[in-house]
């Protein structure tokens, strides 16, 4: 019987990429290494090297793929062997895995469109255009994301059919981003900031949304989720966003218009409810500081 189970598993090629930054040592070595030391197209970041593979690779259609930055360790506190057991685990069912920590900043918006807009002001006009321009119109503002499909970073894995349908995505938006005379383009080229800086084009930004685009809408593509919430910092704002995550699943599963207003009332209340939390903590009271110390415990225990 064993196995008998053993065969069923599902492959997983789970990559970490290596960039021009990056040495070879600091990488884990339980992933498969995608070589981007060669930086070719720095305005693409990694979704160049993403793009290669999935164009160029045969793929197993069974199997999990994923494509992880370097840091992802730091920013999930998960090793190869975490990963490579959520895929094993994993039910035939299921088409993606989603590995995105610490989502409370998307949880505090109606999706990460408008997260996105927050950042990076004029994002979500230009994201509107782009799906327009594909035949695949979006009311950005009906839009809603949650823990069951926010994704950060590429932080996933999925099996072909999920990267097909991504790959046709991006290469819409990559193909526009790159034409010279077409007006959406120069505003997909245009640079936003980013950390203190200017140098990413928003054509990045629309792009890292484009699996949570896809699995909001798309109902054919069976998705879950691990640890959502598990935050190594800032835990005082877990309580609130936690609560947030929870009224947008409810107004996605129900429809009902007291969810979405509760959620408008509750995520203007952050600035005012996370300090309170925050110095109950530090206080030590006994009915917040054991719930942090709970919450906080997610980042180590994988629970």
């Amino acid at each position: 019987m064993g196995f008998g189970y053993a065969a069923r598993m599902p492959s997983a090629f789970v990559h970490q990429i290596l960039n021009h930054y990056t040495s070879p040592q600091a990488l884990d070595p339980g992933f498969l290494v995608l070589d981007n030391s060669s930086n070719e197209r720095p305005d693409w970041y990694e979704y160049w090297p993403i793009r290669k593979y999935l164009i160029n690779e045969p793929l197993d259609e069974a199997a999990f793929y994923g494509f992880l930055s370097p840091k992802f360790k730091l920013k999930t506190n998960l090793g190869a062997d975490a990963v490579l057991k959520a895929a094993r685990a994993a039910d035939p069912s299921v088409d993606v895995i989603l590995f995105s920590p610490s989502i409370h900043n998307s949880a505090y918006h109606w999706n990460v469109f408008d997260h996105g807009e927050s950042e990076h002001p004029g994002l979500k006009a230009v994201a509107a255009e782009f799906f327009a321009r594909i035949g695949q119109a979006t009311d950005l503002d009906a839009m809603v994301s949650d823990s069951r499909n926010t994704v950060n970073s590429n932080f996933f894995l999925a099996r072909p059919r999920f990267w097909h349908e991504w790959l046709a995505l991006n290469e819409a938006l990559y193909a526009i981003a790159g034409a010279p005379a077409d007006a959406l383009g120069e505003k997909l080229r245009a640079r936003v900031a980013y950390r203190g800086r200017r140098d990413v084009q928003m054509k990045i930004f629309i792009m890292e949304r484009t699996t949570t685009w896809i699995l909001a809408r798309d109902r054919r593509f069976h998705a879950i989720a691990r640890d959502p919430f598990a935050a190594a910092a800032r835990i005082y704002k877990l309580p609130l966003a936690v609560v947030c995550d929870a009224l947008k699943i409810a107004y996605a599963t129900q429809g009902r218009g007291q969810y979405k207003d509760l959620f408008c009332m509750v995520r203007g209340l952050r600035t005012v409810f996370n300090p309170q939390v925050r110095l109950g903590g530090f206080l030590r009271f006994r009915k917040v500081r054991p719930y942090l110390r709970i919450l906080a415990a997610y980042w180590s225990s994988g629970e």
